[in-house]
């Protein structure tokens, strides 16, 4: 399963032939975690301010297909492509649907380890794959 959330690319998005800045697509990403995670009953803040644990970035990867731009209606769509102990991966297409037809604009993934406050790798809490396995992918 998936989840969806919509957006539209900001003027500051953007660069001077109003084309999303490529690096921007990132922002997207997370936006599109951040919102699956609250979709799913819990957050990052939960995460951070009730088990003093993070989630960084340790790899990222994005493929362009087509451009969006300026003010384009647009979806992220995240699932989950799998949990391990400390670690997780999200998947994410950004979306434009063009008369009637959705067009993928770019796919891509980012892992993330659960790390504590001083960079220590430590297991996910066990709320976190609880919460998300209905956005886990079947595989």
């Amino acid at each position: 399963m998936t989840h969806r959330h919509p957006l539209r690319p900001l003027f500051g998005d953007v660069d001077p032939m109003e084309v999303v800045y490529y690096g921007n697509y990132l922002r997207f990403f997370e936006r599109g975690r951040c919102e699956l995670m609250r979709a799913a009953g819990g957050s990052y803040r939960q995460l951070a301010d009730e088990e003093g644990l993070h989630l960084p970035v340790t790899e990222a990867h994005l493929r362009y297909r087509q451009p969006a731009r300026y003010d384009d209606p647009l979806w992220v769509e995240t699932s989950v492509a799998w949990l391990k102990k400390a670690s997780l991966r999200f998947d994410y297409r950004i979306l434009r649907e063009d008369h009637g037809v959705e067009n993928t604009l770019v796919t891509g993934y980012t892992v993330h380890a659960c790390v504590d406050k001083n960079g220590r790798i430590r297991p996910l809490p066990a709320w976190v794959p609880n919460l998300l396995k209905t956005y886990l992918q079947s595989r």
